[in-house]
């Protein structure tokens, strides 16, 4: 789900087409290996059929560029300024979201940052209540370690944050993308 609201947020910078999100994306969310084209593409089919993007027209040679919506931009702009929904957070979607977040202007990454830090604290009082076993002792165990690494990551972002505001946003890249997916030829 991390990749539909990554696009969402690249999007409020503009108008964009398939590997200009996927290249804007992973740049980023540095920690992803990558995406591939499919991926890319079925996530933006998946978006225009909830109504969250809209075709924008295309580039000079032939690209479909995607805009966002009304929705689409409710979508984000609520991505961009709150933290996870869900009460066991997921270390990916963390990194995502954060490091999204921290790249986009008009974000508001402080706010997400301290709403993933009180996820993960709730999470590590949750799992000093839940064992009832030696196996899930020893699970919990491994997942309150993980809480606590996230938290220490997201001071350090918080840190940051408050020490040089500002200092991680990214623009959009100059650059071209060398490749995209040039639309079907009609019948």
């Amino acid at each position: 789900m991390s990749v539909q609201y990554g696009f969402l947020a690249v999007l409020t910078q503009g108008a964009a087409y398939g590997s200009q999100l996927q290249n804007e994306f992973l740049m980023r969310a540095a920690h992803r290996r990558g995406l591939n084209a499919g991926q890319v593409y079925s996530t933006l089919d998946r978006m225009m059929e909830q109504g969250l993007v809209a075709s924008a027209g295309e580039t000079d040679d032939g690209l479909p560029l995607y805009a966002l919506t009304e929705a689409g931009e409710a979508e984000a702009t609520a991505w961009l300024t709150r933290g996870p929904v869900d009460a066991r957070p997921d270390w990916d979607e963390m990194q995502d979201q954060v490091l999204v977040a921290v790249s986009i202007a008009g974000a508001d990454p402080a706010a997400v940052v301290a709403d993933y830090r009180a996820a993960f604290e709730e999470r590590i009082r949750e799992l000093r209540h839940e064992a009832d076993s030696r196996a899930l002792l020893a699970a919990n165990r491994a997942a309150e370690l993980g809480a606590r690494a996230a938290i220490e990551w997201l001071d350090e972002v918080a840190a940051a944050l408050a020490t040089h505001p500002g200092a991680l946003l990214q623009p959009r890249s100059p650059e071209r993308p060398r490749r995209g997916r040039k639309p079907a030829a009609s019948a």
